[in-house]
């Protein structure tokens, strides 16, 4: 096993020979931080308290003894290994902190290599085990969580089926019938003139027409629900021009009111799953129409897309918050978010990034705070038909 399949070991000691013997002892068997003072080795655990799994260090030093520094580094990675090196001397003070947790292994002076290799493989190979256990437990949370998500789709998807069915009947016997009420009206009108009936009249089919539209908007959104629920993904490729214009109709409440949306690009067809990649186009048009709040400027939302080689690049550009440098990676792990309860679930990106990375794609961030976010997403361009 190669040592970077392991986490590393922060080795703290102000002997500059006691941390060359160390490094000659070990550095081939294992990643090594070496930090030369307490405040040093605390630093690095800020720095890397993901990478660490053993934190093992010399008892006396100046300032701060060995006992101290890993009670601190206890609070700041609490699942890494901690170990002493001491004197005889120094043995009780050891025991004593053995017993209260804040120690789990010590080595007298001088320490002997094999058994010092020894704790260092095990301890790093439980460490590498509890890594797994908490991907696992993370991974589970989220199918938990999209089991759930999937139930209340379907759900809805049900509910809205049958309203929609007899609204769309109801609508195209409105349609059928409106002609005769139109033209009966317009012989009224022309023996006793009314303006406002008149302006009513000539409203009339366009107000038939747009719940025409709605209506078969809502079917489309009740059958594209449903889909998504059963995993039905039928189709292989889609059209981007038309999975865009579809997924800004279902965005336009979260964006009306906050930002003005623009989508330009050619038609082309990409290998991804309409209803997915509707998903994918809806959810990063709503995360960044939601960026908006509090910037004191027009908010803008830009969704573009053009052919570049093999593939075709989609870019989703907002003028919003932004985001913090620091959380630029984390916004992609399941369940984080940076919203407050009841407005996100921590699963939208993530969900995005599995999901493009399922059709051979892949997602970039890049965001600037305060200036704003890009999210380009590069899918292979279907072949042509």
């Amino acid at each position: 096993m190669s040592p970077y399949d392991l986490p590393a070991v922060l080795y703290c000691d102000d002997d500059a020979l006691n941390l060359r013997v160390f490094d000659a002892n070990f550095g081939q068997r294992f990643r090594i931080f070496r930090c030369s003072s307490p405040n040093e080795a605390l630093a690095m655990l800020e720095q890397r308290r993901g990478e660490i799994g053993v934190v093992i260090s010399d008892q006396r030093m100046p300032g701060m003894s060995g006992v101290e520094l890993l009670e601190r580094a206890r609070t700041l990675a609490p699942d890494a290994k901690r170990m002493l090196v001491t004197a005889y001397a120094d043995l009780q003070a050891v025991v004593d902190a053995v017993n209260r947790g804040q120690v789990t292994r010590y080595f007298v002076k001088p320490w002997d290599r094999a058994e010092m290799l020894a704790a260092l493989e095990d301890a790093l190979k439980i460490a590498r085990l509890e890594l797994k256990i908490r991907e696992v437990e993370s991974r589970m949370m989220k199918a938990e969580r999209l089991a759930t998500l999937g139930q209340v789709t379907a759900g809805i998807a049900h509910e809205l089926m049958g309203p929609v069915g007899y609204l769309s009947q109801n609508v195209a016997a409105l349609r059928r019938d409106i002609d005769q009420v139109i033209e009966y009206v317009n012989k009224h009108l022309a023996q006793d003139p009314d303006r406002g009936v008149s302006e009513t009249v000539k409203d009339l089919p366009s107000l038939i027409g747009d719940l025409v539209t709605g209506t078969e908007h809502l079917r489309q959104v009740a059958h594209g629900l449903k889909a998504q629920a059963r995993g039905d993904e039928t189709e292989q490729a889609a059209e981007i021009s038309e999975v865009v214009s579809f997924a800004v109709k279902l965005a336009r409440a979260e964006v009306r009111d906050r930002a003005r949306l623009t989508s330009n690009g050619d038609p082309v067809r990409v290998l991804f799953g309409p209803v997915k990649l509707c998903q994918v186009i809806l959810n990063l048009v709503v995360n960044a129409a939601q960026a908006m709040e509090g910037i004191g400027r027009q908010g803008k939302i830009d969704v573009r897309w053009a052919t570049q080689d093999h593939n075709v690049i989609i870019t989703v550009a907002d003028n919003g918050c932004g985001i913090p440098v620091e959380l630029q990676e984390k916004v992609f792990q399941p369940l984080f978010t940076t919203k407050p309860v009841g407005i996100g679930t921590g699963l939208g990106l993530s969900i995005c990034r599995e999901l493009v990375t399922q059709y051979g794609g892949k997602l970039k961030l890049s965001s600037v705070p305060g200036e704003g976010t890009e999210i380009e997403i590069s899918l292979i361009k279907a072949p042509m038909p």
